[in-house]
């Protein structure tokens, strides 16, 4: 008796760890707004490796440059003549004239610009090429107080320089091309007025 009753609780409970198991695997589970139709979507890879998937890219960029230029022009002339205050040359002075003409001029310019660049923003796989690299490309437009701010970004990946949470530096990026412009009254009041300019032009 006590091992029948054994045998009927064994069963009992393989018939509810059937239905756990089979509950789990086929329900729905909602977590952080997100909907997993199996236990194994927790831990599936995420990663982008079809045309029109998102990836996100982590942009880290900093560029700096320098320009040293130096120039020295000179040049020397000296005219004499003589004269015995007779002749043809009575009218100059006895003793005749000279003329000498030093010009030196130096110059010496240098430049420096230094510039960074950080952010996220996505793109999208546009396409795969014979190599299995993604091509990517990617758009965002803000704009803040009639300020317009547009960061364009293309270029090509491998696969396995994208991380399980579905993000690429954008230094690992081949052939990127990032571009970043603003367009508003800030950037406006950045750029040098005329008289500037035309200094500049002159000198």
């Amino acid at each position: 008796m006590k091992k029948k009753c054994m045998q009927q609780g064994m069963r009992s409970w393989t018939r509810f760890v059937t239905f756990v198991v089979s509950l789990t695997s086929f329900s729905s589970i909602s977590l952080n707004g997100q909907t997993f139709t199996s236990i194994e979507s927790f831990f599936s890879d995420t990663r982008a490796n079809r045309v029109g998937d998102i990836v996100t890219i982590h942009i880290i960029e900093y560029s700096t440059g320098s320009n040293t230029a130096t120039s020295r022009t000179q040049k020397n002339s000296d005219v004499g003549l003589n004269s015995d205050g007779s002749g043809s040359l009575g009218f100059f002075p006895i003793g005749g004239f000279g003329l000498k003409n030093n010009v030196d001029f130096q110059g010496q310019g240098e430049s420096s610009r230094k510039g960074s660049l950080q952010g996220k923003m996505t793109a999208k796989i546009t396409a795969i090429d014979d190599n299995g690299n993604y091509v990517i490309k990617g758009r965002r437009e803000i704009v803040v107080n009639n300020e317009k701010q547009t960061m364009e970004l293309d270029g090509t990946v491998r696969p396995q320089d994208i991380s399980k949470e579905n993000i690429i530096m954008s230094y690992d990026i081949a052939d990127a091309k990032i571009i970043y412009t603003g367009n508003g009254q800030a950037t406006r009041s950045q750029k040098p007025g005329w008289i500037t300019r035309i200094f500049n032009w002159l000198f």
